[in-house]
């Protein structure tokens, strides 16, 4: 399951972040680690970004970004 499957308000750690390194440093920096706690906010119509609660704030990914973190389910 990656973060875009993610259901509204449930809790779920992140297992694996995106092979590329770049992606995966700049996500480190947000706060986006391996056994993070974190869940779905909400979800921008039209395709736009899902926002995201992690470490007590409110984060907002591009889709395409979302797609490549796995989580537990």
């Amino acid at each position: 399951m990656t973060l875009i499957d993610l259901p509204k308000n449930k809790r779920a750690k992140i297992l694996a972040l995106p092979e590329d390194k770049h992606l995966a440093a700049q996500l480190l920096e947000q706060g986006f680690a391996v056994r993070t706690e974190i869940s779905l906010a909400h979800k921008a119509p039209f395709n736009g970004p899902i926002a995201f609660r992690l470490h007590n704030t409110k984060i907002s990914l591009a889709r395409a970004v979302a797609q490549q973190i796995k989580v537990d389910a």
